[in-house]
């Protein structure tokens, strides 16, 4: 019986450390090639000279606003899966959306 365990034991160990060494050289993509994910609801969809557009990607209503170089413009309230336009300053370019 312990030489079953001990095979046993042995074999799961290899496993469980197996696993995270081709899962972790699997996800390693290219800093070019992946995409920029923003956490939570609000998602960055769009800006121009003085806009951005936020979407609510929740089914619930959210406050949000977009990060900008020097200060960041006042929350905005957002409907679920719906998009609104924030007010930026001129020369202003939003990097990403958040929740506030």
């Amino acid at each position: 019986m312990t030489g079953l365990r001990s095979a046993f034991v042995t074999a799961v160990a290899a496993a469980l450390f197996a696993v995270p060494a081709a899962v972790g050289t699997a996800s390693a993509a290219p800093a070019d090639e992946a995409q920029v994910r923003e956490p939570g609801c609000a998602k960055l969809v769009g800006s121009g000279n003085g806009w951005a557009d936020i979407y609510n990607a929740c089914g619930h209503a959210i406050s949000a606003s977009v990060e900008v170089d020097g200060w960041d413009p006042d929350c905005i309230q957002i409907s679920a899966y719906a998009t609104e336009t924030i007010g930026l300053d001129a020369g202003d370019e939003p990097y990403y959306a958040y929740e506030c």
